[in-house]
């Protein structure tokens, strides 16, 4: 495996020569790459991470005492307000001065991950996209010390909840990265056959997931660091396919020097 490992990010021009490969091999590379794809992921989300507890504890401090009445928020004396730090965006807003689309609104433009909305007759939730609300009335002994609970303690992980995560980001990355080499591997044998390889199918499959290897950790690189963050998915075809191109077109050559 690691001769193979070699030749994809040392020469990538020699990569024809996994069209052999066994399929241990292969599985394993393919383990591999999703391994430290999930490891970048999780250094680019540690941040955030170590932020929420921090931030989780500033809202609960600075949080006015409301009970719900009847399915409506009560604050006797508090007003409607905004706190924003760099992980939350909260607002606090027993008048209806607000909504929820503002909450949408304001996280694409401030870039902040998580939107909490206690309006009046609801509870409202936008965690990176996923969205809900949900009525004080479907939740039982819902006042100011649940909410401050659930900040003081976000955000306290343990090394078994990093685990935990990192198993279940292997696994929804796993499959992001399957769809991308599925899509490679069409595009490669397509490629391949317009180039007149006289490669099977297999072999293709081989030599375009190898091929992949280097575009993919380099566009990930790019993405964690924020240089990249637009045609992803493009870009990982369209530098696979090139590598694919160079390889094949040393395959050719050297069959012709036989």
């Amino acid at each position: 495996m690691i001769y193979y490992l070699k030749q994809a990010f040392i020469r990538p021009k020699d990569i024809y020569k996994a069209k052999g490969m066994k399929k241990r091999h292969l599985a394993a590379i393919v383990a591999l790459l999703v391994f430290v794809v999930t490891l970048l992921n999780m250094i680019q989300i540690l941040p955030t991470v170590n932020s929420i507890e921090s931030d989780g504890k500033e809202i609960a401090n600075d949080l006015p005492e409301f009970s719900v009445t009847d399915g409506k928020l009560q604050a006797e004396g508090a007003e409607s307000y905004i706190h924003q730090t760099n992980t939350f965006l909260f607002f606090f807003d027993p008048e209806n001065e607000t909504n929820s689309n503002e909450i949408d609104d304001n996280l694409d433009r401030l870039k902040v991950p998580i939107g909490i909305g206690l309006f009046e007759k609801e509870l409202y939730l936008n965690l990176s996209g996923f969205e809900m609300e949900t009525p004080y009335s479907q939740i039982e002994d819902f006042n100011n010390e649940t909410i401050q609970t659930i900040f003081n303690e976000i955000g306290n992980f343990s090394i078994i909840s990093y685990l935990i995560s990192f198993g279940i980001l292997y696994i929804g990355l796993g499959l992001f990265t399957l769809f991308d080499l599925l899509f490679i591997v069409l595009f490669g044998n397509l490629f391949s056959r317009i180039l007149r390889s006289n490669l099977r199918f297999r072999e293709n499959m081989r030599i375009a997931i190898l091929s992949a290897l280097l575009p993919t950790l380099l566009v990930e690189l790019a993405s964690v660091f924020n240089v990249l963050s637009l045609y992803t998915f493009e870009l990982k075809i369209i530098l696979s396919l090139f590598f694919l191109y160079l390889t094949i077109k040393e395959m050719k050559k050297n069959t012709q020097a036989d």
